[in-house]
């Protein structure tokens, strides 16, 4: 479960309270702070010797939610963030710019990151 680790090393990295893995549960949000959502994109087997993959190419994608009237410091958070997750060996790939979305009333963007996973 990748994105329930990636979910734990954010909450302890950042002492934040609101990243949720798969699903936000949305009767434990406060609107005044970001909320991330930790997803998984794909698993791929990879590094094969002696007929078994040693390790897992792992992509996950993190959403970050802002309230249109956020007063943190949006910048420091994310390069707070993306400091954490490049410490503990996950690469961004590709990251969205900032888009407002009408329908809930909050600003979001998208992070997509590699990791690869040593198995034993």
């Amino acid at each position: 479960m990748s994105a329930s680790v990636l979910t734990n090393l954010i909450k302890q990295g950042l002492n934040t309270k609101n990243v949720y893995p798969y699903a936000i549960d949305s009767g434990n949000v406060t609107l005044t702070d970001p909320v991330f959502l930790v997803t998984e994109i794909l698993k791929d087997p990879t590094n094969y010797g002696g007929d078994r993959f040693n390790s897992m190419n792992e992509e996950l994608q993190v959403q970050i939610y802002y309230s249109k009237e956020t007063t943190i410091d949006v910048d420091s958070l994310e390069d707070s963030f993306l400091s954490l997750l490049q410490e503990n060996e996950y690469r961004p790939f590709d990251i969205s710019g900032h888009v407002y979305t009408p329908d809930n009333q909050t600003i979001v963007i998208t992070y997509k990151f590699n990791h690869i996973k040593e198995v034993a």
